[in-house]
């Protein structure tokens, strides 16, 4: 999980307010980025501006799709009790951070983050961005094998649909395809031919060989020579994982695993 993003006061001045950053005159909030890629945290922290915290009231956090209004998680926190000088007002921080990593976040669509804390409420939203619209062989570079796969994570009945490219020295030799589970068990194999431009593709049905839980390494095999290697991630390991490193930080989490910290300003 990334480090809680430190900033300092001074770049909220009203001077360079920037574009990730909401203000309602009661709640401020800002975000290290507004245009995020799938699976990556966002790190926020905001404001209560105006009246002492109300003894353990929490802020809550909800996030939802900005066009559909369907809400993805919801989480709260506790705001810090002892107040800082913010656009010289008396303030009480808080901090969270949101991993799009889960499920119900898609590319291309934003999202609204919406904090509320008794009457008060600000919202900042994001865009997960698309991905570089780049071929195979301009990612492959200097590597003789690049492999992709179509998603991150897999549920059971779900296809594994794999890709890539050879450079002309490993499209050359006899290419297999392995798939080991998380204790380095094999659960699927093929031997495959690349086309005529090198490119190759595969598919693995997600079936009950894939019964433990967590994250499956593909490897691309050129002949003994020439490896590349994949990750993905088969259900609930995702969500396990992010309890573990919630309940290492001492978090409040109430929906969906989408929220990989909350905590408050030491």
């Amino acid at each position: 999980m990334k480090k809680i993003l430190t900033i300092s006061l001074v770049l909220l001045a009203a001077s360079i307010i920037p574009s990730s950053f909401a203000w309602d005159g009661q709640i401020a909030m800002d975000a290290d980025t507004r245009n995020a890629e799938l699976g990556q945290a966002i790190n926020y922290k905001g404001y209560l501006y105006g009246e002492y915290p109300i003894d353990g009231q929490a802020v809550t956090i909800t996030v939802y799709e900005k066009e559909s209004k369907k809400v993805i998680a919801t989480a709260e926190t506790t705001p810090q009790t002892k107040a800082v000088k913010y656009f010289e007002n008396t303030a009480w921080p808080f901090t969270f951070e949101i991993s799009t990593f889960d499920e119900g976040f898609e590319i291309g669509k934003t999202y609204v983050v919406e904090v509320m804390y008794d009457d008060k409420s600000s919202k900042l939203d994001f865009l997960i961005q698309s991905e570089p619209k780049l071929t195979c062989f301009e990612m492959l570079g200097n590597e003789p094998i690049i492999v992709f796969t179509d998603k991150i994570k897999y549920d059971q009945g779900d296809t594994i649909r794999i890709s890539g490219c050879f450079s002309k020295i490993a499209a050359n030799k006899e290419i297999s395809v392995t798939v080991y589970d998380p204790n380095g068990d094999k659960v699927g194999a093929s031997t495959i031919r690349p086309n005529p431009d090198r490119t190759f593709s595969e598919n693995f049905l997600i079936n009950d060989k894939f019964g433990v839980e967590g994250t499956y390494s593909l490897e691309v095999n050129a002949g003994g020579l020439y490896y590349s290697t994949k990750s993905f991630v088969v259900p609930e390991f995702g969500a396990v994982a992010m309890i573990v490193l919630a309940a290492s930080f001492s978090l409040i989490l109430l929906n969906k695993k989408v929220f990989k910290g909350l905590t408050s300003f030491s």
